[in-house]
């Protein structure tokens, strides 16, 4: 996208939204942000180099705290740098917990930038199926149910259906923030390539592709969990052993199981007893039609009871 005269420097905002691609390119970023600093483009610091979101702009702005983000915008004022780039869906998927004053706080911190926002969309029905998916993933408040509507209702439901408004989305988010141009792209498009074009990277820039993550759960595995999580009064501990169990038996590129699985290593051996006992009730009270979901469900429940006997085995850590 031509920048005509316009030499201010830039600000690069990927607000989302979710499902459409975004860990992938918070990855490719990542991994190229040496040859992208070299350019004068900056991707912004992570908290997290596993799951390379700029979450912290998201909690500033639920904050009404924004003092991150000015700090980073220090190479794009000092001449070190000539773009920013950030991304999270957290920016849109938020959007209505963030306080008015903290949208005027990013306007204050962007003014005299060329903000810039990035948006991909896809195809319909995929894109709600792995909205739903995720959604099924997502942690519950602790004590709390399972209260996702199942997915038909899902679907018509108005945050859900606005949030895939792309051009409405871009107008909301280019009016909190100030931002003057918008670059919208679809995710069967080669939208990584889409967004290096927005970056001028030059033809010959050693860039290297990063693999597409945070892939989509199988469709037996969440006809399974749905039916599981479904049956108890709290999903927590039943969400921690499953998601472990799957990801120790099916290794997966998806975000949230992975992050689950390093949990379940994490927590006390009570709370761990507690959910392997969780999902071991459920298995045994929920009938199955399809038989292959039986045997899966059994599978999950002995493969979590596994991993808890491994770990009670292991040795604790030495004091420091």
């Amino acid at each position: 996208m031509a920048r005509m005269n316009d030499s201010r420097p830039r600000v690069i905002l990927h607000p989302g939204p979710p499902k459409t691609g975004t860990s992938t390119l918070q990855a490719w970023c990542h991994l190229n942000r040496g040859v992208l600093a070299a350019q004068g483009i900056v991707y912004a610091s992570v908290d997290t180099p596993r799951d390379p979101k700029h979450q912290w702009l998201v909690q500033g702005l639920k904050r009404g705290d924004l003092s991150r983000l000015a700090a980073e915008t220090g190479s794009l004022r000092d001449g070190r740098a000539h773009t920013l780039i950030l991304s999270c869906e957290g920016v849109m998927t938020n959007r209505a917990l963030i306080p008015d004053s903290a949208w005027q706080q990013v306007r204050e911190v962007l003014t005299g930038f060329d903000t810039t926002l990035f948006l991909v969309g896809r195809d319909l029905d995929g894109w709600l199926r792995s909205l739903w998916k995720q959604a099924l993933i997502n942690p519950v408040p602790p004590g709390r149910p399972l209260s996702l509507p199942d997915f038909p209702v899902f679907c018509r439901m108005p945050a859900i259906r606005v949030m895939m408004d792309l051009g409405h989305m871009a107008d909301l988010i280019a009016d909190r923030t100030g931002a003057s141009a918008r670059v919208l792209t679809r995710l069967d498009a080669d939208f990584i390539g889409v967004f290096a074009g927005l970056l001028g990277l030059s033809p010959d820039a050693p860039l290297q592709d990063a693999l597409r993550i945070n892939e989509s759960l199988p469709p037996d595995f969440i006809a399974v969990y749905a039916r599981l999580a479904r049956h108890v009064d709290q999903v927590g501990p039943l969400r921690l052993a499953t998601l472990a169990a799957f990801h120790a038996m099916r290794p997966t590129g998806n975000l949230m199981v992975a992050t689950v699985a390093r949990q379940f290593a994490r927590v006390s051996a009570q709370d761990r007893d507690r959910a392997v006992a969780s999902l071991c009730q459920a298995v045994n009270a929920v009938t199955f039609d399809d038989p292959d979901h039986r045997d899966l469900a059994s599978q999950l429940a002995s493969q979590a009871a596994m991993l808890r006997n491994i770990l009670l085995q292991d040795p604790p850590p030495a004091p420091r």
